[in-house]
């Protein structure tokens, strides 16, 4: 039902009595009901600082998939490194992403190298076996 300027509807008002003329706090009244900010003020203020940083590291050192096979890795250590300090000094827990990003980066490296030794250590041994006519 929408009221009409002309019917008897009266709205009811949880305001305090010293209102204004138009139902509005004045500038010098606060609020006496003990309003809370909105949830989503006070669920921002309790985020992980390092949430942020662990989704970059985890992308980084999966971007290896996509051919960047050294500076996904490398940068995905850095930022896994620095998510975990930032959550860590905020007094979160582990950051699990910061976490993996960071492990991943040091395996998907470690791969990388040993991949490029046993390349180098084939074509040392082709090589060679060229030199002697084998």
């Amino acid at each position: 039902m929408n009221p009409t300027p002309n019917s008897d509807y009266t709205a009811e008002t949880n305001y305090p009595s010293n209102t204004g003329s138009q139902g509005y706090l004045e500038a010098n009244q606060g609020y006496t009901t003990g309003a809370q900010p909105p949830q989503s003020y006070r669920a921002r203020a309790e985020e992980d600082p390092g949430k942020v940083l662990g989704i970059i590291s985890l992308v980084a050192t999966l971007s290896t998939f996509l051919g960047f096979n050294f500076l996904g890795p490398i940068v995905g250590i850095i930022t896994g490194h620095m998510a975990r300090k930032n959550s860590r000094s905020a007094g979160f827990g582990d950051n699990e992403m910061g976490k993996w990003g960071f492990i991943l980066g040091i395996v998907f490296i470690s791969v990388a190298v040993l991949g490029g030794l046993l390349g180098l250590s084939i074509a040392g041994f082709a090589g060679l076996a060229g030199l002697l006519g084998a």
